[in-house]
Parts: structure tokens; C-alpha cells; sequence
């Protein structure tokens, strides 16, 4: 039995500078950052730490925008 190798093409563009949660195919969890850059085939993510991931394009197995809730009033 062959196994496929699908490619998908994730446009980051809408992300950048914004808090997203991410899904690295290297990482057991997802994790949240800010998008700063992306470089070629390559994205950078700062953590609220101050760490920076440097990760190349095709390890993201998914991106989502993280909303921030309003409080109630």
C-alpha cells in the first residue's frame, strides 16, 4: 500500500503580527504566539515569553486566530 504525501498551501498573510494557535507536526500540543515574520519557506512565532520558534512552513499542520473574549460589563 502507497501512502500519499499531500502538500498544502497555508497562506500566513492574514495572521501576521496577530495571536494565533498553532499546530507543528514536531510539537505533541498546540501553542499559542504572535506571528512576527515570515522569511522563504520559513515562519517565526514569539511566545509570551519572549522566545522566538523558528519553523519551516511545511511542519504547520494548522493555523487559527485566537479571539480575545470581552468581559461582561
Amino acid at each position: 500500500m502507497q501512502t500519499e504525501n499531500k502538500q498544502h498551501n497555508i497562506n500566513v498573510e492574514p495572521f501576521m503580527q496577530k495571536i494565533n494557535a498553532y499546530k507543528f507536526n514536531f510539537m505533541n500540543n498546540s501553542i499559542t504566539g504572535r506571528l512576527i515574520e515570515k522569511n522563504g519557506d520559513f515562519i517565526s512565532v514569539e511566545m509570551k515569553s519572549g522566545s522566538i520558534i523558528v519553523a519551516h512552513i511545511d511542519s504547520l499542520v494548522s493555523i487559527w486566530n485566537i479571539r480575545t473574549k470581552k468581559e461582561a460589563v
